[in-house]
Order: C-alpha cells, then sequence, then structure tokens
C-alpha cells in the first residue's frame, strides 16, 4: 500500500519523478535491508540471554547492533546523494532495533505499533500531505520524515524497556 501511494503521488510530477523517487527508494532500501540484517543477527541474542535472565547482555547486545548499525547507516548516508534520506538514515538502526527487541521478546502489541508506525501510521499521511505544500519535494520527503517520526516515537519504547526490564535486575 506504501509503495502503491508513492507511486500515485509521484506520478503527479511526471515520468522523471517517478524515476527519480524509484531510484532513490531502491538505495535507502538496501541500506534498510542491510540494517535488518543485522537485527536478525540481534534477535536471537538478545532474546537467548534475556530468556537466561542475562538482562544486561541482551541490552549489551542492543547497544552493539545499534552502533554498529548507525555506524553503517551514517556511511552509506555520507555515501549517497540523497540528502533527505541522509538527513535521518543514521536514526534508522537504533528505531529499528527496538521494535526488534519487542518483537523477540514477545511483546506483540508494542512490536506491532512500532512495526506500523514507519510504512503506515506516519508514512501514509506524510505522503498523502506533504506534497500539498511541498509538492514534488514532499514526496521525496515523505520517507524520511516517517522514519524520523518513528525514531522519536521508538525512544519512549527504548526508555520504558530499559526502566523496566534491564534497570533493578540484577544479573
Amino acid at each position: 500500500v506504501a509503495s502503491a501511494v508513492l507511486n500515485m503521488q509521484a506520478v503527479l510530477y511526471g515520468d522523471a519523478a517517478v524515476s527519480a523517487i524509484t531510484i532513490a527508494n531502491k538505495l535507502y532500501v538496501f541500506v534498510r535491508n542491510l540494517v535488518i540484517g543485522i537485527g536478525q543477527g540481534f534477535q536471537p541474542v538478545a532474546g537467548y540471554n534475556y530468556s537466561a535472565r542475562k538482562r544486561r547482555r541482551a541490552w549489551q547486545a542492543f547497544w552493539f547492533s545499534s552502533l554498529v548499525g548507525t555506524v553503517l547507516c551514517t556511511v552509506c548516508a555520507i555515501a549517497e546523494t540523497l540528502c533527505f534520506s541522509c538527513i535521518v538514515l543514521p536514526l534508522l538502526a537504533v528505531s529499528t532495533f527496538v521494535n526488534q527487541l519487542y518483537q523477540c521478546l514477545g511483546y506483540r502489541t508494542a512490536a506491532t505499533f512500532l512495526a506500523s508506525c514507519r510504512q503506515g501510521i506516519f508514512f501514509l499521511p506524510a505522503v498523502l500531505l506533504l506534497p500539498l505544500w511541498l509538492h514534488c519535494a514532499g514526496v521525496e520527503m515523505s520517507q524520511p520524515v516517517a522514519d524520523l517520526l518513528t525514531f522519536v516515537i521508538s525512544m519512549p519504547f527504548l526508555a520504558a524497556f530499559y526502566r523496566h526490564h534491564i534497570r533493578g535486575h540484577a544479573e
């Protein structure tokens, strides 16, 4: 649905806009897939240590993965020429890993909400509303805006997880 709506909005600005947004999206998705791959390696480590009551190790696995993912995203942001995407690309890893942390530990409601933020809750309104004011640039900005808002909404979830599950639980 998100891709269809993005293309419907881009087509209003011509074939060149559709082509440019499609190419930019492919580069962005490539980096996102790298981050997801790191997260898929992180999930079993976090899940195993958390269930073994080694919660600090699960937390360390989260931060190590976040550091590696953020460095990777920052390097990719420097290498790419997608101005709007590059601004928020370094934030992508942390928000992705917060979602994966909740997912691998069985917190279904929070994980589903966080997963819905990026392509649904924030993206769809952004891709429909931003072009009204910013035209083609609004279409280009819609995914980075959704990613920024997803990062912002992920931070309270991360703080709550730390407060309730890591701090105060001695190994």
